[in-house]
């Protein structure tokens, strides 16, 4: 017997039915999988009979020993084919055996040849091709997995080995059942040493039961994943099946064309090494880029291409608690080789960052150079380990976020036509989604117009209200979301200031056309964000202006709380930056930073390690401040105090200024609510003239007034208004005379 060579057509069965001399008719292909798997079983069963013959010979008559079990139940359980000679029909009866097992395996070869042929399946050979197993180590599979497969075999091992508390194998009685000489018995051990693939690959356990037993006498089984694949089922093992990734339908890519070309033809050489081990090879494929680059849907295209399957697995959660990344990472090669496919580990970058002893990338490597593959890695940072070792190959990729023409493809592709492009290129300049979102929220919006209408007909509406939905901000303390509640009709500027409102909204509609079909993006690394200061008294409407944008563009508007941004711990107010400037460029909201004089002050000379870390932060933000795409609105009472060099980076500075007689007499007009009542003695025009309040101390007054009829159940009169307007003026420190109400107080 050669123990070296894999061979891939197994043995046959001793109860396949016997041809005649004269019958030369080629050999039947197995129906399936269990057909074959049925055939080894029973072949097993005849080694066991073979083993049952030889004890008898060993074992003196009627000595039942520690089995409890005898020789009639052995019999009985084995089919009741092995009866018990006296003498020398014994040793007879074992080179019966051994002629009828060497004959059947010639006829399962034949149909193990024309069932491969058919092109059909049949797991046990792909498990010995893919771990380069030989028939021996197909037997010891085959022997361990007995047991799972049916019970009876618990009592007939507990039979063999002496103990029917022994129920599971052992490798001695393994090889005894293999091997029917002690020197292949001896050479065979080598199949199972810890580095023999069996046990390296964890197809087959040795289990330390913690008795101090020898090593012959130790249980063995099959690990449950490999039953399962023996069985034909393809489910991924179901120790990491809750951690690989569901793939996307209709994943939409546009990378740039160069990089999308010498990816895919790099995936389709790298896939035509894919083979049985231990000649296969691992190509390990990092893209890099922001999380908007679309390095996951390129992935499972360029392998859906060449009909590559992909298991994509958030490596970042790998290394949770509880978890051994390890065994995870093993697990998962191995489930490769089962089935032939790739895997993808997204954030690996994540994963290794946080790996300070190197213990996981070590892991990594080590899984892909013994059961190689292709690996796509995918992360924001740049690599910046050290390269894995050979025969593992590494070779990176920088993707960048598709940009507006690439987007525009994208939803034409997706909407057919149903959408002008006008439609879309306003959809994409207020949000622009990541290429493999733009496939999530397509479907969204498919099932919004089945919910409207029975034709399902998908219009802008349906795709605004579902970009949005997938571009929702997550929830922190960073940043109050503020709900739009004021439009055109509520503000009160001149023409000037409302031109410039007005403008704003229209770069930030025509965006996708300016930067992408026109090509300005060509033009600009940086600052190709809508930045704008607003500055003015107090309560001149500056957070009402950024409320009425957010309205008009139909976007989320998030207030910055500047009392959590800034921090007395050195770096933290830069990690709050990034932090908040990530998710609003996620979410496509504008940032509203109010009282931005605060954070925003003039750099100074370095004087201490105050100023020092002072001026870090100001230069920090100006750098997030160029990068960012999306709208970012600074307001300030004291334009003075803002460094010099955010007026660079601005796009719209709009000075509000405070409201003369004419502009208060409209802010009086409209600050009311239509369901309030007012009495006919109310003089707006005298308000307006008479006293010189802001739009902020006016509505102050009318939210004041209002509290005041209402305690008196009446409508709102003009002596409710002189009294609210008289603690206003208090309040801001201005004493008037009784002689200013006379007439109406």
């Amino acid at each position: 017997m050669d123990l070296g060579e894999p061979t891939y057509a197994l043995p046959g069965d001793i109860a396949a039915p016997r041809r005649s001399r004269d019958d030369d008719s080629p050999p039947a292909p197995y129906d399936g999988p269990f057909e074959h798997l049925a055939d080894l079983m029973a072949r097993h069963d005849w080694l066991l009979r073979r083993e049952v013959a030889r004890c008898h010979l060993r074992k003196p008559p009627d000595l039942l020993g520690f089995a409890a079990i005898s020789d009639d139940e052995v019999d009985f359980l084995l089919g009741g084919a092995n009866p018990r000679p006296d003498g020398g029909e014994r040793t007879r009866q074992l080179k019966d055996i051994d002629a009828a097992v060497a004959a059947l395996h010639r006829r399962i070869d034949g149909r193990v040849a024309a069932t491969l042929a058919h092109g059909r399946r049949l797991p046990i050979i792909e498990l010995g091709h893919r771990f380069a197993l030989s028939a021996l180590e197909i037997d010891i599979v085959i022997a361990c997995a007995a047991s799972e497969l049916d019970r009876r075999y618990e009592r007939i091992y507990g039979y063999l080995q002496d103990d029917m508390s022994r129920r599971q194998p052992s490798p001695g009685l393994v090889l005894d059942l293999v091997c029917p000489l002690a020197t292949q018995r001896f050479a065979a051990r080598a199949a199972l040493r810890p580095l023999a693939p069996l046990r390296h690959y964890r197809i087959v356990e040795i289990a330390e039961d913690g008795a101090p037993s020898p090593w012959l006498a130790k249980p063995m089984r099959v690990d449950e994943r490999i039953v399962a694949f023996l069985l034909g089922d393809q489910s991924i093992d179901a120790r990491i099946a809750a951690w690989v990734m569901r793939p996307e339908d209709g994943d939409v890519t546009c990378t740039a064309g160069g990089v999308r070309a010498a990816f895919e033809a790099l995936v389709a050489r790298e896939a035509r090494s894919l083979g049985p081990l231990p000649d296969r090879r691992c190509s390990m494929i990092y893209l890099h880029g922001a999380d908007s680059a679309g390095a996951d849907a390129l992935v499972r295209q360029s392998a859906a291409r060449i009909d590559l399957p992909v298991m994509t697995v958030d490596a970042d959660q790998l290394c949770g608690p509880g978890l051994d990344f390890e065994q995870m990472v093993f697990l998962l090669f191995r489930e490769g080789l089962l089935r032939q496919s790739a895997m993808s580990l997204c954030n690996i970058d994540r994963a290794l960052s946080s790996d300070p002893g190197g213990l996981r990338r070590r892991a990594l490597f080590r899984c892909a150079a013994e059961m190689g593959s292709i690996m796509f890695l995918t992360g924001e940072q740049p690599w910046r380990w050290p390269p894995p070792p050979v025969p593992a190959m590494l070779r990176t990729f920088e993707l960048r976020p598709a940009g507006f023409a690439a987007q525009l493809e994208a939803w034409r592709a997706l909407t057919q036509a149903t959408v002008a492009d006008a439609d879309l290129r306003r959809l994409m300049s207020l949000r622009p989604l990541p290429l493999g979102s733009i496939a999530a929220a397509w479907r969204r919006a498919r099932e919004l117009a089945d919910l409207e209408d029975a034709d399902g007909c998908v219009t802008i509406a349906h795709l605004e209200q579902a970009c949005g939905a997938q571009a929702a901000m997550p929830s922190n303390m960073l940043a109050r979301r503020v709900e739009p509640r004021h439009d055109w009709q509520d503000i009160v500027l001149p023409t000037a200031q409302l031109e410039q409102l007005q403008a704003m909204c229209d770069q930030a509609r025509h965006a996708a056309t300016v930067y992408g079909a026109w090509c300005f993006g060509r033009k600009l690394s940086l600052g190709r964000g809508l930045s704008a200061l607003f500055t003015g008294p107090p309560g001149t409407g500056k957070t009402m202006a950024a409320e009425v944008i957010a309205a008009e563009l139909k976007v989320e508007l998030l207030k910055i709380d500047l009392s959590q941004v800034v921090s007395k711990y050195i770096g933290e107010t830069e990690k709050n930056l990034r932090q908040l400037f990530d998710q609003a460029a996620a979410a496509h909201a504008i940032l509203f930073f109010d009282e931005a004089d605060a954070l925003l002050g003039k750099r100074s000379a370095v004087k201490d390690a105050h100023d020092r870390y002072a001026n870090t932060e100001i230069a920090y933000l100006l750098q997030k401040m160029e990068e960012y795409e999306g709208i970012a609105i600074l307001a300030t009472n004291l334009r003075q105090n803002i460094d010099e060099a955010f007026t660079r980076r601005l796009r719209f500075i709009v000075e509000f200024p405070f409201p003369e007689d004419e502009d208060r007499l409209r802010i009086w007009s409209t600050v009311w609510p239509q369901e309030v009542r007012l009495a006919p003695d109310v003089d707006l025009p005298w308000l307006a003239k008479k006293f010189r309040l802001s739009g902020g101390g006016i509505r102050n007054v009318a939210l004041a007034a209002a509290f005041l009829a209402a305690a008196s159940d009446e409508p709102v009169a003009m002596r409710h208004l002189t009294l609210a307007t008289r603690r206003e003026l208090q309040k801001m420190g201005r004493l008037v005379g009784d002689e200013e109400y006379r007439g109406h107080g």
